[in-house]
């Protein structure tokens, strides 16, 4: 059993770790938790639950975590591509959620992996060392 402090100290060290990320990593974990809901949410539904908890965890993670942090000034038509992909999202997961549809989920997975794959590269480009010659 964990103590209270051992609690404690596992959430600070999560929350460190978060802090020591910058933009671009955080979005590319927002991406990679975002994924795995949704495949858990395709596996729920494959089983015959209805994976509300994975859809909607799903959802909050691109409504509060990828659209609210589009920046439409600095962004322009790349911030409004992403908006438009985004809400395609949301309307596609809700469709597969109350039809039960799984090829659905497989296309907002399948585009949000390619997604999560250029920040990715965005992320490997920006944190690779100066070397001096």
């Amino acid at each position: 059993m964990l103590t209270k402090s051992a609690i404690a100290y596992s959430h600070n060290d999560a929350d460190t770790a978060v802090a020591s990320f910058g933009s671009v990593e955080l979005i590319v974990l927002v991406y990679d938790r975002l994924i795995d809901h949704l495949r858990v949410a395709k596996y729920s539904v494959e089983n015959g639950n209805d994976g509300l908890v994975a859809f909607n965890k799903a959802h909050d993670l691109i409504q509060q975590g990828l659209l609210a942090c589009l920046d439409h000034d600095q962004g322009g038509d790349i911030a409004e591509s992403l908006k438009v992909v985004y809400e395609w999202s949301l309307r596609e997961i809700l469709v597969a959620r109350l039809d039960q549809n799984v090829s659905r989920l497989d296309e907002v997975i399948r585009v949000l992996s390619e997604l999560r794959g250029a920040w990715s590269q965005i992320s490997s480009a920006t944190n690779i060392p100066e070397v001096e010659i």
